[in-house]
């Protein structure tokens, strides 16, 4: 696509956006995980049919070519009305890019698509009981029979494992080599046989995320993803993207819940102590700080140089952000904290215990930290 002649400017595509989202009927959201995917699915087929999935992605691969600032002014038109993230977000910022720059033409042909159009939806496989903030310490192994691979071990917290189609997995292929040597990124089936997944409630109520048991499961060795036993380098793109993409989405979400907040409060009437001002401000300096940073990462995304270092920061700053958010929002509740009186409260509530998680998923804060400084600073590894 010929970004001179063809490409919308930003401010077209806004206003093409938000004149398809006012006519569309916003899907409402159960309150729990239940039915939740499915109603994701469609609103996702909805939004790829009105052209509004996949907007930087290639032409070639069916996407529409354009750039960061016009995804970037469609996530503020979602946000603006309230509607939900298409369900394939783990395909559209995390998975789907890997594929696209290390798929070969026969990946990219099978995948990419069915991605876009929602038709397939995508988990990622990574994290293991004694294997998460120490990543390149995973068990779980493939073992080369023939022209497949057999996969045993066990995930843990994958994000919607019951409802997705498909899986990004790192598993160890060459037990000679050690640490981030001898690891294969892997594109599962879900519904092969001796796949097995386990949701787990969190403190919120919700079952987004999963435990998932492989047991002697056959993929065929064209679904490796890059070079055998090279799968680490695709393995920290992935997380660099999921890092970057996700902390700038987020960062406009929760902007709006920081003025859904002081909505609500001045219709309730309520008035606030010195310190619960004193904290509104603090969040709103936040916020702002986050919203400058956010406008580096988007030239960067623009730019090709994600992932990188910096992408650290991006995450670690949307942890400490959305913490202090939804602790204020839920401290101003004040004694109906323990048993809201309406829909409202409640979504207080559960947003203040899902961002305690914050700083465990997507690489803990610590590890966060330790990159920002071994790579970013130069500081010496720790011993």
């Amino acid at each position: 696509m010929s970004a001179s002649v063809q490409s919308p400017s930003v401010a077209d595509f806004r206003a093409r956006a938000r004149a398809w989202l006012e006519e569309a009927e916003i899907p409402q959201l159960p309150a729990g995980y239940e039915g939740k995917a499915q109603i994701l699915r469609e609103w996702h087929r909805r939004l790829y049919k009105a052209g509004l999935v996949g907007i930087t992605w290639p032409s070639e691969v069916g996407g529409l070519g354009l750039g960061v600032e016009h995804q970037l002014a469609f996530n503020e038109e979602l946000a603006r009305v309230r509607a939900p993230q298409p369900v394939g977000s783990i395909g559209l910022e995390v998975v789907g890019p890997t594929i696209l720059k290390y798929g070969n033409d026969a990946q990219r042909e099978r995948f990419v698509r069915p991605l876009l159009a929602g038709d397939e939806i995508w988990c990622q496989g990574f994290s293991e009981p004694n294997a998460g903030s120490d990543l390149a310490s995973l068990r779980t192994a493939g073992v080369i029979d023939g022209d497949e691979m057999v996969v045993n071990g066990q995930k843990i917290w994958t994000s919607w494992a019951t409802d997705a189609d498909w899986c990004a997995v790192l598993v160890r292929t060459d037990r000679t080599e050690v640490a981030h040597r001898g690891i294969s990124y892997v594109l599962v089936d879900m519904r092969s046989p001796g796949v097995s997944v386990k949701p787990i409630v969190m403190l919120n109520g919700d079952a987004e995320f999963n435990e998932l048991f492989f047991d002697d499961v056959r993929v065929p060795l064209t679904n490796v993803l890059g070079p055998l036993h090279g799968g680490w380098k695709l393995a920290m793109d992935t997380l660099g993207w999921e890092r970057a993409g996700y902390s700038m989405r987020r960062r406009i979400e929760n902007e709006v819940v920081f003025r859904d907040l002081l909505d609500d409060c001045r219709a309730e009437a309520e008035e606030f102590s010195d310190a619960q001002a004193a904290d509104l401000g603090r969040v709103y300096v936040q916020l702002k700080a986050f919203e400058a940073l956010a406008a580096r990462t988007a030239a960067r995304l623009a730019a090709g140089e994600v992932p990188t270092p910096l992408d650290s920061v991006d995450k670690l700053w949307l942890t400490r952000t959305e913490q202090a958010l939804t602790s204020v929002a839920f401290d101003l509740l004040g004694a109906a904290r323990m048993a809201p009186r309406d829909a409202g409260g409640r979504q207080r509530v559960k947003r203040f215990l899902y961002g305690r998680a914050g700083s465990v998923y997507g690489g803990s804060s610590q590890i966060q930290r330790t990159l920002i400084a071994e790579r970013l600073l130069g500081l010496p590894r720790g011993r």
